[in-house]
């Protein structure tokens, strides 16, 4: 009995010692919202618990763990989770549920770190400058998860050749979910290069019906897959120029696939209607960044496109305006 009462003792003191940190989430006009708290797995997002906000705020109650990696918030209606490294350390994040680009979070040194930099990474315009502020900032954080995360959400400035470079550099015992998806995206992004064949998809159209691209090779003697979305600034920027290669070229072989990541249907339709987009095609998932299609074809950011030939080879990727003209009249002469 005595050596039970003691393992009893020793049992609940380890339970009482397990030491935890709290994720305050206080966000406006989030009452009655259940709020996700999720993490990677691997390259898969977990959900690990949910709280329905109560007086606008949510409170998790988290384990500390060895590895740092990073955690994520999601609400419905977020297009992407609310990322953030603790440290195991208390988290408070505060804004307005409806305003996602103006929340804030305040956790640990490394997230002080991300903060500033993604403040700093957002005020410059140049892709190229983006390219070598982020590059400086996985480098001088190169041990740290937080140069991972860097990395993965700015991968479309980078080559394949730097992300491998980079990703091999970081320490291989660093636990980081984000180096494993740049790994994959990489992967990904060798299938869509030119010379290589189109992926074969299934999605609806805008009425209902299934549009198998398989079936639509052959149509035409060159072809474009657009991938955009009626809430994307630069896509509907870029959609007149769109329409006038259309329809120039539309009667000497060139028709067009647009791919929507758009999550509203009306707002898709009325988009494609208010932009003239009269090729027939328009095909979408409605599930936003999680459209399958885009995935297939590794899509990191819109507008972005793929140029096939009849045979649904890839010629080229992300032409636009004159460069795209030039090419098409090129090619079709």
């Amino acid at each position: 009995m005595k050596k039970l009462f003691i393992a009893a003792l020793v049992m609940i003191s380890m339970v009482s010692c397990t030491k935890s940190f709290k994720i305050n989430v206080n966000l406006e006009n989030s009452t009655g919202k259940t709020v996700y708290l999720q993490r990677y797995d691997g390259s898969v997002m977990n959900n690990l618990d949910s709280v329905v906000a109560t007086d606008n705020t949510a409170v998790f109650k988290v384990k500390q763990s060895e590895n740092l990696d990073a955690y994520s918030v999601m609400i419905k209606g977020w297009r992407r989770p609310l990322t953030f490294f603790a440290d195991n350390q208390d988290v408070t994040i505060t804004g307005d549920y409806q305003k996602y680009n103006g929340i804030n979070v305040l956790a640990s040194e490394s997230q002080e770190k991300l903060n500033k930099f993604m403040q700093e990474v957002n005020e410059i315009e140049d892709e190229q400058e983006i390219y070598y502020f982020v590059l400086d900032f996985v480098k001088q954080n190169i041990d740290n998860p937080i140069s991972a995360y860097a990395l993965y959400r700015y991968k479309w400035a980078f080559q394949i050749e730097d992300l491998d470079k980079l990703s091999e550099t970081m320490p291989q015992e660093m636990q980081s979910a984000y180096k494993n998806l740049v790994i994959e995206y990489m992967e990904g992004l060798k299938l869509t290069q030119p010379g290589m064949p189109y992926i074969d998809f299934t999605q609806k159209d805008v009425d209902g019906n299934d549009f198998r691209m398989s079936s639509f090779i052959g149509s035409a003697k060159i072809i474009i897959l657009d991938f955009w979305a009626s809430w994307c600034p630069d896509c509907r920027k870029e959609n007149p120029n769109l329409v006038k290669i259309y329809n120039e070229f539309k009667d000497k072989g060139l028709d067009i696939v647009s791919i929507s990541l758009d999550t509203d249907e009306a707002a898709w339709k009325k988009a494609i209607a208010d932009d003239n987009l009269t090729w027939k095609n328009h095909v979408s998932d409605l599930q936003g960044w999680r459209n399958a299609v885009a995935e297939q074809y590794t899509i990191a950011f819109i507008p972005q496109n793929l140029i096939l030939d009849s045979n649904g080879i890839i010629l080229e990727k992300n032409l636009s305006g004159d460069k795209m003209k030039d090419f098409i009249s090129s090619y079709l002469k």
